[in-house]
C-alpha cells in the first residue's frame, strides 16, 4: 500500500458489519446516525484499503462477495476485540466514555430496571446506559444484530456459541385467576404462540394433556391479567411476571398449578467476550435488586421454587 492509499479504520469495519446485518446501507445509516451517502463512502474506502470488493449493491440487490464473506468474521472479531478493551478500561478506572445498550423484558420494567442502571451508573460514572424492552427473540434479534449490547432473555433463546449467559433466576410457572375460587371450566388466556413464554406453555399443556379452549391471546402481561379479570377467566404466568406487572394483584390471584411444576430460566446474554468482564458484574448488580425488590413472599406457595441465583458462577 503506497502513502496515498486510504488507511483501514475501525469506523470503516463497525460500517461494514452494520451493513451486512441490516442488509442495506440505508438501513445501516440509519442505526448508525449517518446520512446513506457517507455509508457508501465509508464502505468503498474500505474496499480500497483492502484492495478488494467486499459488497455487490445497487438499488435492486445488496449481496457479500466472497471476500466480503471472507472478512466478515474477523471484522465482527474486531469490534468485539476492541469493545473487550474499552471494557477493560471502565472496569479499571472509569475510562474512556462507553455507550451499553442494554435490552430487557416488560417484567422486569416496573420494579429492578431502574434501581439496576442507578446502581450501575454509580459504580460506573462514564457509562452511558440506554434500554429497550421486548419479548425474548426479539432481544436476541437485537444483540446478533448488534442494536444491542446485553439483553435479559430466557435462557434457552440463545444456546449458541456466539453468546455468554449469567445466570439470574428461576422463575416458576403459576396459574392466575380472578378473584374467587379457581374454575377451570372458565375462559383460558393465552400468551401469543409467537412468544417463548407462550410456547413453554402451550408445550406444558400438551405434556400434562390439559387442553382448553382457544380463545383471546396477549404478548404483555398487563393484557393478559386485565382480560383474565374481566373474563372471570384463568391463565398460566410466571411468579416474576405477576410480581413484576404493576396492578397485577387487584386484577388477578395467584394459585399453584394443577399439574406438574415447571419454570423457566431468566439470563443476562451478550456476545462472548465482548465486553470481557462487565457481564458478571452486570449480572451480579442485577441479582441483587431483585433480591431487594421482588417479594416472593407475597406467593407464599411457591416456597423455594423461586430461586435468584448466587453470584457465582
Amino acid at each position: 500500500m503506497s502513502k496515498d492509499d486510504p488507511a483501514f479504520t475501525f469506523r470503516a469495519a463497525q460500517i461494514f458489519v452494520a451493513a451486512v446485518e441490516a442488509q442495506s446501507v440505508t438501513r445501516a445509516a440509519h442505526r448508525l446516525g449517518m446520512s446513506p451517502s457517507s455509508v457508501s463512502q465509508q464502505l468503498s474506502t474500505l474496499e480500497t484499503a483492502l484492495g478488494t470488493k467486499l459488497i455487490e449493491r445497487s438499488a435492486r440487490q445488496f449481496r457479500l462477495t466472497r471476500a466480503g464473506q471472507l472478512f466478515l468474521d474477523p471484522a465482527r472479531q474486531i469490534l468485539d476485540d476492541v469493545a473487550a478493551a474499552k471494557a477493560t478500561l471502565v472496569a479499571a478506572d472509569h475510562t474512556p466514555p462507553l455507550s451499553i445498550k442494554v435490552a430487557s423484558i416488560e417484567e422486569m420494567d416496573a420494579l429492578v430496571t431502574a434501581p439496576w442502571l442507578l446502581r450501575l451508573g454509580a459504580r460506573f460514572p462514564n457509562m452511558a446506559l440506554s434500554l429497550t424492552s421486548g419479548a425474548s427473540h426479539e432481544n436476541l434479534d437485537a444483540l446478533s444484530s448488534r442494536a444491542v449490547d446485553a439483553m435479559i432473555a430466557v435462557d434457552t433463546v440463545s444456546t449458541v456459541d456466539w453468546v455468554e449467559q449469567h445466570p439470574l433466576i428461576r422463575d416458576p410457572f403459576i396459574l392466575v385467576s380472578a378473584p374467587g375460587p379457581v374454575d377451570v371450566s372458565r375462559p383460558f388466556v393465552r400468551y401469543g404462540r409467537d412468544l417463548q413464554i407462550g410456547r413453554q406453555i402451550e408445550a406444558q399443556l400438551r405434556r400434562t394433556g390439559t387442553t382448553p379452549d382457544k380463545g383471546f391471546e396477549f404478548t404483555t402481561n398487563q393484557a393478559l391479567f386485565a382480560m383474565t379479570a374481566e373474563l372471570g377467566g384463568w391463565a398460566i404466568t410466571t411468579a416474576l411476571a405477576y410480581l413484576g406487572t404493576a396492578r397485577a394483584g387487584e386484577l388477578v390471584q395467584p394459585h399453584p398449578l394443577p399439574f406438574p411444576k415447571f419454570a423457566r430460566r431468566l439470563a443476562l446474554h451478550t456476545r462472548a467476550g465482548a465486553l470481557n468482564e462487565l457481564p458478571k458484574v452486570f449480572a451480579k448488580e442485577l441479582r441483587e435488586v431483585l433480591r431487594q425488590r421482588i417479594d416472593r413472599a407475597a406467593i407464599p406457595f411457591l416456597a423455594d421454587d423461586f430461586i435468584i441465583f448466587g453470584d457465582s458462577e
